[in-house]
């Protein structure tokens, strides 16, 4: 006999933070941040890429100098989410006097958001300052995690069925909050995972541009290649055979060459 119940949990919120350089921010938390006047004054084409990315600009010499860069981009997932799930008995275990369960988990229209924080050093400062190509360099970090196919990708793997069998005495079947667990280190993998592919896409652009301190040949195919298996190739981020599957089937998601391509040209070299 099988029988099932539905219950549902409400407004959770996952805060993931990219990068290593998580433990770098935890390191410098207690070092002051200088915000800078004159990104209220920024021209026309950084504002849709800073409102789209939720970008704060500072001075963080401390952050900067331990990454060992001359500026540095980070980012983080913002999830809030609903679930749901069913927990269906599949029978009864008479040796462990056991029923056995599998139980079937979905997100509800998860809400995603991203985060960015330029870090800069304070010799930066110049009369235009909007013109530095290290700034824009950084602000092409900030549109490669902000790429409207990531955002895709993001939603559409969240947003999978999660399903997971278990035994339980009758008197003590899954709580909602054992469910809530396998679901939360489910889509913390998942993130986790997702992040990795940003940074190897941080990794190519640096790659390609020197740090910054050169043009890119052809940033209209470059930028079209990301997010792509060779795009991802290209890169140090070495794909398992279980990875390259995961990509295939999330990362080629149909998006409109002038979609892509909306998203970068406003930064020009």
């Amino acid at each position: 006999m099988k029988n099932e119940r539905f219950l549902s949990q409400h407004l959770f919120r996952l805060l993931l933070t990219s990068w290593v350089l998580a433990i770098i921010l935890n390191q410098a938390a207690a070092q002051s941040t200088q915000t800078l006047p004159w990104v209220a004054d920024a021209p026309g084409e950084f504002v849709r890429l800073i409102d789209r990315g939720n970008v704060k600009i500072v001075v963080d010499e401390v952050l900067v100098q331990k990454a060992g860069k001359s500026a540095l981009t980070t980012f983080r997932f913002i999830v809030d989410y609903d679930f749901k799930y069913r927990i269906q008995t599949l029978g009864y275990d008479r040796e462990t006097n056991t029923w056995q369960s599998k139980i079937v988990a979905w997100m509800d229209q998860p809400k995603v958001k991203i985060e960015h924080k330029i870090c800069l050093k304070a010799d930066l400062y110049s009369e235009s300052p909007w013109e530095s190509k290290l700034l824009r360099h950084e602000f092409d970090h900030v549109a490669i995690s902000s790429d409207p196919r990531l955002l895709k990708i993001i939603r559409r793997a969240l947003q999978q069925r999660r399903e997971w069998t278990g035994k339980w005495v009758q008197a003590n079947p899954p709580s909602e909050q054992d469910v809530h667990l396998n679901i939360l280190e489910s889509i913390t993998a998942e993130v986790n995972a997702l992040e990795k592919l940003v940074q190897a896409q941080y990794d190519l652009l640096d790659m390609e541009s020197s740090q910054g301190r050169t043009a890119i040949q052809s940033r209209s195919s470059f930028f079209q290649g990301l997010y792509t298996i060779e795009g991802i190739e290209k890169g140090k981020y070495a794909m398992t055979p279980s990875m390259r599957e995961y990509v295939k089937q999330k990362i080629s998601i149909p998006l409109s060459l002038k979609e892509v391509e909306t998203h970068y040209l406003f930064l020009k070299p």
